[in-house]
């Protein structure tokens, strides 16, 4: 097996494992909240699911699936293209929401499903020649096919540019320019036949799948930033958590609680994890002063134990009420010096 088939055959591969990829983050993103975005998305992947899977299987029969000719099979490959050009506008226009081309949008929908089934019909039911026939109908079919998707994505484009967007125009852009190419690839190969070759151009059909791989990618990258992040990422608006701030909590116990300069500043050490000597060493007092001070604070907050005071700290730092009484005349526990001692130790 040569070199080029052996990385064409990994390009499929790899073309379906992210377009299943896509679908499902899309299918994720749409437990969020389904949209019409969001819809349009899982439709364009199944749809480039299928068509590279069509892809491979007329690329291992050397374009003649289940057996028809190559110009048949290039011809239904056309019409799912068609159809993966419908479902492509429609993405388009929902990702840039514009109500005065729902109009195009929708008579082209109509159009490319009608080429697509009218075309599938004429090609299964009617015999070869009478595609030789009716080569001009043909053509002329399929040129206004990709005229129109091509002006109603470049309308689609401009718009996204002046809203100054930057990641969609270049998705659209990638997008429109693999759909292009290879719908050429397919009328090409079997337009060969119809004026004149005896054998189909088969070349810029091996590397459809490339272009396929391409459309894939940007399309999972899309995916993930539009629609797969904005569903899952956290509301700007959500309310953060309070930052924490030992400085404004203390003043709100001296004015609450009524506490005195000293009482503070021993109560900013107990938060630090200072026993009762080293806050004496800091505060250049005596551990009887300390016990004493901690004392008043703890009746003061009407508390029992250090845990205690730096749990009221922090719900007082997070805006929680405490539901504490304030001090001892007020109904607090009127315990001994020698208890607190012993709880501050």
């Amino acid at each position: 097996m040569g070199t080029v088939k052996i990385i064409l055959l990994l390009s499929y591969l790899l073309a379906a494992f992210l377009g299943i990829a896509g679908i499902t983050i899309s299918l994720l993103a749409r437990k969020k909240g389904a949209n019409k975005l969001n819809n349009a998305i899982v439709v364009f992947l199944f749809g480039m699911l299928i068509m590279c899977g069509y892809d491979w299987f007329i690329y291992l029969t050397n374009y003649s699936f289940l057996g028809v000719s190559s110009t048949l099979s290039m011809r239904l490959g056309a019409c799912l293209i068609a159809l993966l050009f419908a479902a492509w506008v429609d993405l388009e226009h929902n990702m840039v929401e514009v109500s005065a081309l729902a109009g195009p949008r929708f008579f082209y929908r109509i159009y490319a499903i009608a080429h697509a089934v009218l075309w599938f019909i004429i090609s299964v039911f009617f015999p070869g020649s009478a595609l030789y026939t009716i080569k001009f109908l043909l053509l002329c079919s399929d040129i206004v096919l990709l005229i129109m998707m091509l002006t109603l994505s470049v309308v689609y484009i401009g718009r996204m540019f002046l809203e100054r967007s930057r990641m969609e125009p270049a998705y659209m852009i990638i997008v429109t320019t693999m759909l292009t190419w290879n719908y050429f690839s397919f009328i090409w190969g079997e337009m060969s036949v119809y004026w004149g070759n005896s054998d189909f151009i088969r070349e810029p059909l091996d590397f459809t799948i490339i272009f396929w791989l391409i459309v894939n990618i940007a399309t999972i990258v899309f995916v993930y930033k539009v629609d797969f992040s904005q569903a899952y990422e956290l509301s700007e608006e959500a309310p953060k958590a309070k930052a924490f701030d030992l400085e404004a909590v203390l003043n709100e116990m001296k004015e609450r609680y009524s506490m005195t300069n000293r009482e503070i500043d021993i109560l900013r050490l107990v938060y630090h994890g200072l026993s009762n000597m080293e806050i004496a060493d800091e505060l250049f007092i005596s551990k009887s002063t300390v016990k004493s001070h901690i004392y008043n604070a703890f009746r003061k907050a009407d508390v029992r134990s250090r845990s205690e005071i730096i749990v009221m700290m922090h719900a007082i730092g997070m805006g929680e009420q405490t539901g504490v009484s304030g001090n001892a005349e007020d109904g607090g526990p009127d315990r001994s010096s020698s208890e607190a001692s012993d709880d501050t130790e």
